[in-house]
């Protein structure tokens, strides 16, 4: 276009990504205001970040011609996998009907881009269950009816813009009317103020012709002085779920109608084969177990949102702790110290599960039956524990990081390498050489250091010589899930089945697997732990002490009622193992974790 940018009359595939880039740029620069907004429809100050996440990888991902139509084509295939969060979603339903009403088409004038543009405003509109004006979608429906009545009019693309730029204005001054808590907030819809900056930003580049600076980012910035009120009532569900589908029976529709009674917020985008379902749920396992019956899942991302929204909104310390999901907490003990967790994986049949997210231990327990290969387990991915460093760096002073033994799990050396790549924060990371329960009290020791007080320098030192004061014992049925994990060797396991033995395993020092006692049932293997832990109470009093298990409640309840008689004091906590962790215990297993004083 160059030079010639305000006579354009006709748009090709170059002209159009052009436009396109300079429009998603100015949303990109204008991001962090948008977070400060974000009100709806929940206050976690990220629809900025969302919608810059989202046009950053269309433009970094789409493969332009001179096509219209393959760029067009190109853009929505970016966007169905890049979409984030709902303003995200909704854009690139926008993009799937705009590429579906260009088609092939080699270039498109004024009346053709008008109609495509109506197009993509239904296709929006269809794709959410519970379309809410002043929003997004608000804005977009009256740019697009702007369009249709002035393209035949126009004479150039910028002519038909500036025709058009006043109704994408007055439709979000509108927005505090028709959603109360704008009004309330005094602020006018993040989505809908997104969108104007999308369409400012390519009626600029329409002016001059000047191509944009293109900063696509893999991961934008978090802002760190929202504005906008927040409460914890605001979020009515506590996951905001974005899952990527390969479609292979059913239809978009189907999928939609069978996901719409988990949450709200839903919008479903599809193109071609792919649908990215986006949805507010507090029921992330139900939602991929139900998309896994109708095809492969190629991607998954649930964000906490009442965790953003503390972070966010009601840090009660200028220190974030951070550990991986095998550290056996209660969600509400996670809550109350606003613990931060990043999750481990599991691979089973196929799909990738988040832990304790989108996979529950009964779930994975009927897959460690059925699924072949057996399920396996991998450390968070790297994007995961960057992501995790670089929000917690805006929020939070410094960061301190205790994660599961490095002698089974690659996730402290990884946590170590990308805690290096944040510039100008003060992390420590730390392999605690526990798990589960025992990385739980760890865990709570240094929380609770931390709620009385504790700096960064003397929490680190706290949990250095907490480490050796840690044990965990635990009673299982048989080996062979160990050694399928790749925790206990073949050979020990052999042996151990060809003598019936049903070894209590623990760790040493170096945080490796340690079995311990000759036990022929699992009757005997309780009576051996408990003696175990009344041996180590008489030599060294216990302060503190919680019971996990795996599968049935029943054994744990058992024996957490004879371990109060012996220390003295109730468990701070029964409850399941994670599911990570459960997959090497097996089902049956019943776990002690104590803490010495």
């Amino acid at each position: 276009m160059g030079s010639q940018g305000g006579n354009v009359h006709l748009l090709d595939g170059k002209s159009i990504f052009d436009t396109f880039s300079s429009g998603a740029q100015h949303v990109i620069d204008n991001q962090e205001d948008l977070n400060r907004i974000n009100v709806f429809p929940v206050p976690d100050g990220d629809t900025g970040t969302n919608l810059a996440a989202t046009l950053s990888h269309i433009m970094g991902s789409t493969l332009v011609s001179d096509s219209a139509g393959e760029t067009v084509g190109s853009m929505s295939d970016a966007a169905i996998v890049g979409a984030r969060g709902n303003s995200g979603a909704i854009f690139a339903q926008f993009l799937s009907g705009l590429s579906e009403s260009v088609n092939s088409a080699a270039k498109i004038s004024m009346e053709s881009f008008a109609q495509a543009v109506m197009n993509a405003r239904n296709r929006a509109y269809a794709a959410i269950s519970n379309p809410q004006e002043g929003t997004i979608l608000s804005v977009i429906s009256e740019w697009s009816r702007s369009l249709i009545e002035n393209a035949r009019g126009s004479r150039t693309f910028l002519e038909l813009f500036d025709r058009t730029l006043p109704a994408v204005e007055q439709s979000l001054r509108r927005t505090p009317e028709q959603l109360p808590v704008l009004k309330r907030s005094g602020v006018v819809d993040a989505g809908a103020q997104g969108f104007y900056h999308f369409v400012r930003g390519a009626r600029d580049f329409l002016l001059t012709g000047k191509k944009p600076r293109i900063e696509a980012q893999g991961i934008v910035s978090f802002d760190s002085a929202h504005n906008a009120p927040a409460s914890e009532e605001s979020i009515s569900h506590r996951y905001c779920m974005e899952v990527m589908l390969r479609l292979d029976r059913g239809s978009p529709a189907q999928v939609k109608t069978e996901a719409e009674p988990l949450g709200d917020s839903l919008i479903v985008v599809n193109a071609g084969n792919k649908v990215r379902v986006h949805i507010h749920t507090d029921r992330p396992a139900d939602l991929v177990a139900l998309l896994r019956t109708r095809g492969g899942i190629l991607q998954q991302k649930a964000d906490d949102m009442r965790e953003q929204l503390q972070t966010v909104h009601r840090r009660k310390h200028t220190v974030a702790i951070l550990t991986d999901s095998a550290c056996d907490l209660p969600q509400e003990v996670l809550d109350e110290h606003q613990i931060h967790v990043v999750p481990l994986r599991i691979l089973a049949g196929g799909t990738e599960y988040i832990d304790r997210v989108t996979i529950t231990s009964a779930q994975l327990a009927r897959m460690q039956r059925t699924v072949r290969p057996y399920p396996s387990t991998s450390q968070p991915p790297a994007a995961d524990l960057h992501n995790a460093y670089a929000w917690l760096s805006r929020h939070y002073e410094s960061v301190v990081a205790i994660h599961l033994s490095g002698k089974m799990s690659g996730t402290y050396e990884a946590s170590r390498r990308e805690a290096e790549k944040i510039p100008g924060k003060r992390i420590t990371v730390i392999d605690s050489r526990h798990l589960s329960g025992s990385l739980g009290l760890l865990v709570l020791r240094a929380a609770e250091a931390l709620a009385s007080g504790a700096d960064h320098a003397a929490l680190v030192h706290l949990i250095e010589a907490s480490i050796p004061k840690a044990k965990i014992l635990v009673s299982v049925r048989t080996l062979d899930f160990m050694v399928k994990g790749g925790r206990v060797s073949p050979l020990k396991g052999i042996l151990a089945k060809l003598m019936n033995l049903k070894p209590i395993v623990s760790l040493d020092s170096e945080g490796n697997s340690l079995l311990h006692g000759r036990a022929f049932s699992a009757w005997a293997n309780i009576e051996k732990i408990l003696r175990m832990v009344a041996e180590e109470h008489r030599s060294y009093p216990l302060q503190s002490y919680a019971v996990v298990y795996s599968g049935g409640p029943e054994a744990a309840r058992r024996l957490a009622f004879r371990l109060a008689g012996i220390i003295g004091k109730d468990p701070l906590y029964i409850m399941e193992i994670s599911p990570v962790v459960s997959l090497n215990a097996g089902p049956g297993a019943v776990c002690v974790a104590t803490m010495r004083g």
